[in-house]
């Protein structure tokens, strides 16, 4: 009867494996042994408790099989029955007396085979019959740790409900919360953060589940934990912190979230690298963020260790809005809430001598002291919000609320483009990624409604709708106001004071504390502007000497320094240290109304502006006439060159990208030769509450100029595009009118790839680095230009997605154009091979060494001929070519385009045939935790 087979497997092997009843009865009637075992131990039980039958495993119970017997991996049926979620055939297996203790090889029980498998009623079933929740297997995992390794939440949370310890560690150290963080299973995490898991537990290599989190990152779980207090300073073994591992791994999002909780950026592990050492990868804006928060941090650390700190006492308001509200109200608004207001107005008509508020071209600041609240300070911003003091000055100070008021009166249209472009200039020039600005939105002329009920019903919905569009960057109130402004008595005006006053003593909680030097420098600052009113600009040296004199030579110059940053960061002072000789400017409302409100104000004020001539130019004498009286004109040209508003060839003409107004003409880029390639760049608002500031590409336009003649020929300007040349390739620059995505196109008439290289290399390192200065609160993401509608000059080429594009060069595979239903060759799009990740990146970065290096490339080509890597037309054409530098070049760019697989066999092929170069290319060795603990 038993008829044994290859494996040892008898008839009733077969029918227990296929669920036969029928024939299992006839097989028992006629005397088959039931605990017969195949040549891997197992039984005729084991393949029926895996399958399921739960028919057959009743007639073998009956007919007296043994339950428990273990084949040659120490698995029961109930094991089989248990990782298949039977639950039937396991209820049945323990009516019958089955032992739940029973561990397999592994030490694993039935409950460990249920929670790995998601099992969550077999699991309750095997609670419900007393199974030992915290027994562990040989390396030390229970249950519950096989359960969060799955992110079977359901399975979790019943082992909770039950009693199974959340802390227990394995024989590597890792806790369930450890593998929950390292699967990215927020839920599962979540779970064991309500029922107490210990979120600093470290395993053998001194990792939390942060570290893991952070190294494979997962921005949700990474949010969970912050919220919930774990210990963002904790290092392992390495002296890494989760920040290091981050950045190691080029996770953006995680690292961004980390800084803007304020993770410490200046520890150093125990190779001395801080988290900005080891950021290979990152995004460009994130890697300038985590660079400039990491000074930023430094140099606070340093000047409050140097000379102390006391409590910040003041909030600035920052009253927000194209409409205009009651002085009055604004009075009895300040009474109550103790701070400093700051109004930004944007007043779009002419204005008449009847309006209640007047604004002044440029921004007009007005200060005084209010008994109670300290200075306040009242700023004006008549439409001219597009240069960058406007955003880096005013609007990067971390104690400030911003009020945004629109009209409800205005349409549902009108009234989201006014809060919108409101909320995403607060967030754009949000300079501070710890710092989440306070919104309030009020409604006003709640007066003119006819029907109040449905003003409260629109002013509710916008409130709802703006605090889940920003609610990761600001804090917009939930609060709704719908006022009267000139009312100050109405209980709406009375519940916004309150509002106010609340987040005034919040922020002031959270505000970190000011350095005492600031204080004492502010002191200094208010003498010297009344000194110097007619230009209250002083160069460094002069700057910093008046300091030390006021001190007594108790400052060092570096202190100066910080605390000159850091009043600038305040919007106190203005001071661009980009070089040694740099301007401070005192009086940020002299700057503000005398000089900028002159050089950008509407036509709609009757002011002395600055007039261009036909060429667009601006010329010493205008700027003299213009001011003269407000200003030392040498020093003035110099201060606005510093802010890159301005430029200079001969220093009689000057060009400002802000008054430009010619369009650029077609024939400015126009097709050239055929051999010529294209590659195109497309910088874009990462959502669409980012954007860029106005001022970003008058400011790149500077830039291009100031790049003469060391790296660019004389740039060719207009109002929204640019057109320069290194000499080797040319460069066309244009931002579009939303200012969400500024477009970069490079071509090479010779069609020298390479020779494109450098000029965008240039031109994005640029942008980039402007954009963080500009709009520091917006993210931005790359994407890759269509390379055939480059070639075609179409006005609006496709963009890809990085991602997408990256994807198929990995895969070997083209993309295809949406529009136009054609492929691309990846090669066309991508300039940088050589950033992508995995073996055709190695190979692609390697690849000038491996051109020179591959010198016998016959007996290659005959393996990856052999392998079907190549086929016989690229053989032959690698054969064919001059020189073996050339055959190396050929072969190269046919395996780039061929994507990860040919790579991948490629190194497989040099092994055999070139060791050497293999070891070019040679794969990192894993870290100690590339293998994850069982």
């Amino acid at each position: 009867m038993k008829r044994l087979r290859k494996y040892g497997d008898t008839g009733l092997h077969y029918a227990c494996s296929g669920g036969h009843d029928k024939i299992v009865e006839q097989l028992i009637k006629n005397g088959t042994d039931l605990n017969v075992t195949n040549g891997d131990g197992n039984t005729g039980l084991h393949y029926a408790c895996g399958g399921g039958h739960y028919n057959v495993v009743e007639l073998l119970i009956k007919n007296g099989a043994d339950l428990n017997v273990t084949n040659k991996g120490r698995d029961t049926g109930l094991h089989y029955a248990c990782k298949g979620g039977h639950y039937k055939v396991v209820e049945l297996l323990i009516k019958n007396g089955a032992d739940l203790t029973v561990t397999n090889k592994n030490g694993d029980t039935g409950l460990h085979k249920a929670c790995e498998g998601d099992h969550d009623k077999v699991v309750e079933l095997l609670i419900k019959n007393g199974v030992n929740l915290n027994m562990t297997n040989v390396n030390g995992d229970t249950g519950l740790y096989y359960a969060c390794a799955g992110g079977h939440d359901k399975v979790v949370e019943l082992l909770i409900k039950n009693g199974a310890y959340l802390n227990v560690t394995n024989e590597g150290g890792w806790t369930g919360l450890h593998k929950a963080c390292w699967g990215g299973h927020d839920k599962v995490v979540e779970l064991l953060i309500k029922n107490g898991a210990d979120l600093n537990v470290t395993n053998k290599y001194g990792d939390t589940g942060l570290h893991k989190a952070c190294r494979e990152g997962h921005d949700k779980v990474v949010e969970l934990l912050i919220e919930n207090g774990v210990d963002l300073t904790v290092t392992n073994k390495n002296g890494d912190t989760g920040l290091h591992k981050a950045c190691e791994r080029a996770h953006d999002k995680v690292v961004e979230l980390l800084i803007k909780n304020r993770a410490d950026l200046n520890v150093t592990n125990k190779n001395n690298k801080r988290p900005v050492d080891v950021t290979a990868g990152l995004g460009k804006d994130t890697q300038l963020l985590l660079e400039t928060e990491t000074r930023k941090q430094a140099e606070y650390s340093e000047l409050v260790s140097s000379v102390g700190s006391e409590e910040g006492t003041t909030v600035k308001l920052f009253l927000c809005g194209d409409g205009q509200v009651g002085k009055t109200s604004l009075r009895k608004i300040l009474k109550k809430t103790g701070v400093i207001v700051v109004a930004f107005w944007n007043i779009k008509r002419r204005v008449r001598q009847q309006d209640v508020f007047n604004p002044t071209p440029g921004v007009h600041v007005s200060s005084k002291t209010v008994p109670g609240i300290g200075r306040l300070s009242l700023h004006d911003f008549a439409g001219q919000a597009q240069f960058y003091v406007t955003h880096a000055m005013l609007l990067r100070t971390t104690n400030a609320i911003f009020p945004v008021v629109y009209k409800i009166t205005d349409g549902e249209d009108e009234q989201k483009r006014q809060v919108h472009g409101w909320l995403s200039f607060i967030h754009c020039s949000n300079a501070d990624p710890t710092n989440k600005p306070r919104i309030i939105l009020i409604a006003s002329h709640a007066d003119k409604l006819q029907d109040q009920e449905a003003g409260m019903r629109r002013a509710k919905a916008l409130v709802e709708h703006y605090r889940k569009l920003f609610q990761e960057s600001l804090i917009v109130s939930q609060e709704v106001f719908l006022i009267n402004c000139l009312e100050a008595g109405s209980p709406g005006i009375q519940r916004l004071r309150e509002v106010l006053a609340a987040f005034r003593d919040d922020m002031l909680k959270q505000r970190p504390q000011v350095p005492k030097v600031c204080v004492q420098i502010l002191t200094l600052i208010e003498s010297r502007r009344q000194e110097r009113k007619m230009f209250p600009v002083m160069e460094w040296q002069d700057f910093l000497t008046a300091v030390r004199q006021a001190t007594y030579g108790t400052l060092e110059s570096r202190i100066v320094h910080l605390a000159s940053s850091y009043l600038h960061d305040e919007g106190e002072i203005i001071y661009l240290r980009r070089e040694a000789d740099s301007s401070v400017v005192l009086d940020p409302k002299w700057l503000f109304t005398s000089v900028l409100g002159s050089l950008l104000a509407p036509d709609n004020f009757p002011i002395d502006k600055v007039e261009r001539t036909a060429d667009d130019y601006v010329t010493v004498e205008e700027l003299k006439r213009v001011f003269s009286a407000v200003a030392d004109i040498p020093l003035l040209i110099k201060l606005l060159q510093d802010f890159q508003l301005c430029h200079t060839y001969n220093g009689r003409t000057f060009i400002l990208p802000s008054l430009l107004q010619q369009e650029m003409e077609e024939a400015a880029w126009s097709p050239v030769s055929s051999k010529a390639v294209y590659f195109g760049l497309q910088i874009q608002g990462r959502q669409e509450i980012d954007s860029f500031s106005c001022d970003l590409f008058p400011r790149l336009q500077t830039l291009l100029m100031q790049a003469h003649p060391d790296k660019l020929s004389r740039p060719l300007l207009w109002k929204n595009s640019a057109k320069c040349t290194d000499g080797k390739a040319d460069a066309l620059l244009r931002i579009t009118q939303d200012k969400r995505q500024l477009n970069i196109f490079v071509r090479s008439t010779k069609g020298f790839r390479k020779d494109c290289n450098s000029i965008m290399d240039l031109l994005k390192n640029m942008t980039y680095r402007l954009l963080h200065e500009t709009s520091p609160g917006s993210r931005s993401r790359d994407m890759v230009l269509s390379a055939l509608d480059l070639r075609e000059h179409r006005p609006q080429p496709h963009a890809y997605s990085r991602e997408e594009v990256e994807t198929a060069a990995e895969e070997g595979r083209d993309v295809v154009h949406p529009k136009r239903n054609i492929p691309e060759d990846v090669k066309d799009l991508l300039l940088h091979l050589d950033s992508l990740t995995g073996m055709l990146g190695r190979v692609a970065r390697k690849r000038p060494e491996l051109v020179e290096t591959l010198r016998h490339i016959n007996p290659i080509l005959n393996h990856l001929r052999a392998d079907d890597v190549i086929n016989l037309d690229e053989n032959d054409r690698i054969r064919a070519a001059r020189t073996p530098q050339d055959a190396a070049r050929e072969l190269l760019d046919i395996l780039e385009a061929k994507g990860e697989r040919a790579c991948v066999k490629f190194h497989s092929v040099l092994e055999t045939c070139d060791k050497f170069a293999a070891s070019l290319i040679v794969e990192e060795e894993m870290s100690e935790e590339g293998a994850t603990a069982s």
